[in-house]
């Protein structure tokens, strides 16, 4: 009996370790510069501003109201908000704070919010380009009770080189780069370039689509619903249609960030299982395949398969392989 309580307690403490795995504030960084940046050119609030208080208030997407309410910049109810509402101990005890549908909803609201307050009416006299005087004006106006918060944001700003997204016309430019497919194949890395795009997997051809949701098929392998990329589609795009936070969209998928699926190929919206379906047990490696590829061709997840196989990640696969996707081959010491 006490085997099995101290397994239950095992299995639990593991669980919880795989539901809390947070983002990093580069990972942050990277999945919502392109929202920040979208409301500079809207509003003119600088997009440096804005993600180093998004990092700040929202603990790079991992504090409870983030992820509970989509509040990424920790913005109350007041008298003005009819919305939603969820209560959380701040300044005092039980204070409301609003919820958002998704991500996008939050950062216009946090524009709306300062565009529309007369204290920081004064903000907008100042260029976009001085983050420092807008963070300084931020304090002053009383967006936060700490004495350091403009600090902070200076801090965060300068350690994460954030003032590089307020001139939008290079950040395009960046970003226009990062998510062009490269046609040569050359493993040269340039530092500072985004990951290669992943080679599309072939769609399993039994998959009927199961329905349709915001004008897309739908499907579904290994009980996981997936959708196919489209020409011009960006991981963001989907996000967005599907109000799915994009930096899951990646952990659903095993990409890195800024990585992305090319043209035809399966986009999970639901995470993968932690092995495939019946009858499938292994897998036969063909030429071009890779680890990723196996894992999004059977809906099942890369470390899963890594560690069901006992081979890293990034390992390379020789073609004739035999890659187990459901069963673990078990040893006795």
């Amino acid at each position: 009996m006490k085997k099995i309580l101290v397994f239950a307690v095992l299995l639990s403490i593991s669980i919880l370790g795989v539901a809390q795995k947070k983002m990093t504030r580069g990972e942050y960084i990277e999945a919502y510069a392109v929202l920040a940046v979208k409301e500079m050119q809207r509003t003119g609030i600088p997009a440096s501003i804005t993600l180093a208080q998004a990092c700040l208030e929202s603990g790079n997407g991992n504090s409870a109201l983030t992820l509970e309410a989509n509040n990424h910049f920790g913005i109350k109810c007041h008298s003005t908000w009819s919305g939603k509402k969820i209560y959380f101990d701040d300044d005092a005890k039980n204070e409301c704070f609003r919820v958002y549908p998704q991500a996008l909803d939050s950062y216009i609201d946090h524009s709306e919010f300062l565009k529309n307050g007369q204290r920081y009416s004064f903000l907008f006299s100042i260029p976009a380009s001085d983050y420092k005087a807008w963070a300084h004006g931020l304090q002053k106006a009383g967006y936060a009770t700490n004495q350091e918060y403009a600090q902070m944001l200076i801090r965060i700003i300068e350690d994460n080189e954030l003032y590089k997204y307020d001139n939008s016309e290079s950040y395009a430019i960046a970003l226009k780069t990062q998510e062009k497919i490269s046609s040569d194949n050359t493993n040269i890395i340039v530092k500072g370039a985004a990951p290669e795009p992943i080679v599309a997997p072939p769609v399993p051809t039994e998959n009927k689509s199961i329905k349709t949701k915001f004008g897309r098929e739908v499907y579904k392998n290994n009980g996981v619903e997936f959708i196919i990329m489209k020409e011009n589609e960006t991981m963001f795009l989907i996000s967005q249609k599907f109000s799915i936070p994009v930096w899951k969209l990646y952990v659903y998928n095993d990409l890195k960030p800024g990585q992305t699926i090319e043209v035809g190929g399966i986009i999970y919206i639901q995470p993968k299982k932690l092995r495939a379906e019946k009858p499938f047990i292994s897998h036969k490696v063909q030429k071009g395949e890779t680890l990723h590829s196996i894992s999004q061709l059977y809906g099942v997840t890369l470390q899963r398969l890594a560690k069901m196989n006992k081979v890293d990640i990034d390992n390379t696969i020789e073609e004739g392989t035999n890659i187990f996707i459901r069963k673990q081959v078990i040893q006795f010491e």
